[in-house]
């Protein structure tokens, strides 16, 4: 990438006001009903695929859990998915063992050598992007000059996406660092 294109990113930039505004990764309930029953064995069904433990995936937004069999999950924890039987609820295990089922529209897979980031601050990008302060991302590139290439979550209802992993839509853009930090 040219040396003034990546310096036009940095100066198109722009921070916008955050006073009052809403987390982009604060609490939430699920559009997913629930696989919650009554039955227990439902946690690990005969016959279920069950994923290597290589499925890693960073969380994007709070869910509290409203069942035992779920899962809290904060945004930029790490859950490594155990189970995606269920198109809209996956199964998987925190950092500290406890396992259980989350939205899968919460989660985007984190690849080896990949950075978690947390938005600072408001931000409008140059393709009119918007980041919003605690929005969690993940750089899939190389930083060069303070930008580096970010994996975000894109608006379901825009069709300005250019991937798509599970239920979550999503888009790569380049971002300023300076408005990342690592979580």
């Amino acid at each position: 990438m040219h040396k003034h294109v990546r310096s036009a990113i940095r100066m198109s930039s722009m921070e916008l006001p955050d006073e009052n505004e809403k987390s982009y990764s604060s609490a939430s309930t699920s559009p997913c009903p629930s696989p919650h029953t009554n039955n227990q064995n439902h946690l690990n069904p005969p016959g279920k695929r069950v994923l290597p433990p290589n499925n890693l995936y960073v969380v994007l937004y709070n869910f509290e859990a409203r069942h035992p069999d779920e899962l809290d999950l904060k945004a930029g924890y790490k859950v490594t998915v155990i189970d995606k039987s269920e198109k809209d609820w996956w199964k998987g295990k925190c950092l500290g063992g406890r396992a259980g089922y989350f939205p899968s529209a919460y989660v985007m897979r984190v690849e080896s050598g990949q950075k978690t980031l947390q938005v600072t601050r408001n931000l409008q990008l140059a393709d009119q992007t918007t980041l919003l302060r605690d929005q969690i991302v993940i750089q899939v590139g190389e930083e060069m000059d303070g930008v580096a290439m970010v994996r975000c979550a894109a608006d379901v209802r825009s069709a300005d996406h250019t991937g798509k992993e599970g239920d979550v839509l999503y888009k790569e853009i380049l971002c300023p660092l300076k408005y990342l930090q690592e979580v």
